[in-house]
């Protein structure tokens, strides 16, 4: 039997037709499956690039207040800067990218009302979706979103360590998460019903209702099949790092016989652990020279003459610290007072004479952190 060309055509719009059913689908989702793996990096840059931003924050820098902003947390800060690093990340990651940001009065206009930034042809990613929830970071705490525990970082259980941590530390363990939502806004529910009764994707959005409104009046339900509701909760980002918690940020300076009164310096962090309740030697040596001096003034010396009154250097209570920052050139000498004339000291572990292993060190590395000459590289 011969098959005339009208008979032809009909198989070939046939066999469109039915190809149609699958081709369209997988197109349509190439397009949906594009916007939603930028979104999924959307995510993960905002979690991953906020926490990075606690390397670099002032750590010895005395704690201050948070910024003023609804967002954050109240009271005072662990350290300078920890509430306002997130709080702007938020703004900047508003728009769900770091490219565009105005910071104009109040948070921005990306960051209220303003559509613009939604670009995308087939899904829409927004902080306002149910179950979504912008970066949030946590010290030595757990993240109440569910990841990891809490307490500090190195915390030894021991009065002594424990004393210094407390006054000194301000960073530890800091956890960051943030989480996306996204909407479909290409994709239909169903296709072509009539060959097909197998639903493609949850609920599909009209640009016309505003993305903004669309999100926040998201149904999230967890449906095993990904097809009931209208909103694609992406996986929690959750990202943590421990941070040097006595970093000091300035030079130390400091001479034998005086004490500083900078809370930050390191003569204070010395004193700090010389004369702790939990150092026995200290507790034992001051009650002693306590008692020498007071029998040395009743016996020997002339009344009036107090052990608090002497400087540092000649306290026996008080640490007496010497450290100089090194030259340009030469060593970082010391002139110490010493009878009727001056004595220069080298008061630098830099040469220890049988190995040099500070000088050796610091000529490898150079210029460069940790020796690492090529940026990213090591």
């Amino acid at each position: 039997m011969r098959l005339t060309r009208r008979n032809t055509r009909g198989a070939a719009a046939v066999e469109t037709a039915l190809c149609m059913i699958v081709f369209i689908p997988v197109f349509l989702y190439a397009l949906f499956l594009d916007d939603l793996l930028r979104h999924a990096m959307d995510s993960q840059e905002t979690a991953l690039s906020t926490v990075w931003d606690y390397t670099v924050q002032d750590y010895a820098s005395t704690p201050s207040s948070g910024p003023a902003d609804e967002d954050s947390p109240s009271g005072n800060e662990p350290f300078k800067g920890f509430y306002s690093a997130q709080v702007y990340a938020r703004y900047m990651f508003c728009d769900h990218e770091s490219g565009i940001d105005s910071f104009g009065p109040g948070k921005g206009p990306e960051c209220q009302n303003d559509e613009s930034h939604h670009a995308e042809l087939a899904a829409h990613a927004c902080w306002l979706n149910p179950g979504a929830k912008q970066v949030y970071c946590y010290l030595n705490q757990a993240d109440p979103e569910g990841g990891g525990g809490g307490g500090q970082a190195g915390a030894y259980g021991v009065t002594l360590h424990q004393s210094y941590m407390d006054r000194f530390a301000r960073g530890g363990v800091i956890r960051c998460s943030a989480r996306l939502g996204v909407q479909n806004y290409l994709l239909p529910k169903t296709f072509l019903q009539t060959f097909s009764q197998i639903e493609l994707a949850r609920e599909t959005q009209s640009r016309g209702n505003g993305i903004h409104g669309n999100a926040q009046g998201g149904n999230v339900v967890d449906d095993p099949k990904g097809l009931a509701g209208n909103v694609y909760l992406l996986p929690w980002e959750r990202l943590a790092i421990v941070t040097d918690t006595w970093a000091l940020t300035k030079e130390a300076t400091s001479e034998p016989g005086k004490a500083n009164n900078d809370s930050e310096d390191l003569y204070v962090r010395v004193a700090q652990v010389y004369k702790d309740g939990g150092n026995q030697g200290y507790t034992q040596m001051k009650s002693s020279a306590e008692a020498f001096v007071s029998d040395a003034t009743s016996e020997v010396l002339a009344s009036g003459i107090q052990l608090a009154s002497l400087p540092p250097g000649d306290n026996p209570a008080e640490p007496s610290l010497s450290i100089k920052p090194f030259p340009q050139s030469g060593g970082p000498t010391q002139q110490i007072k010493q009878m009727s004339g001056n004595s220069s000291y080298f008061n630098s572990e830099w040469r220890d004479w049988d190995k040099d292993n500070n000088k050796a060190t610091h000529e490898a590395r150079g210029k460069y952190y940790l020796g690492c000459k090529q940026a990213e590289k090591c």
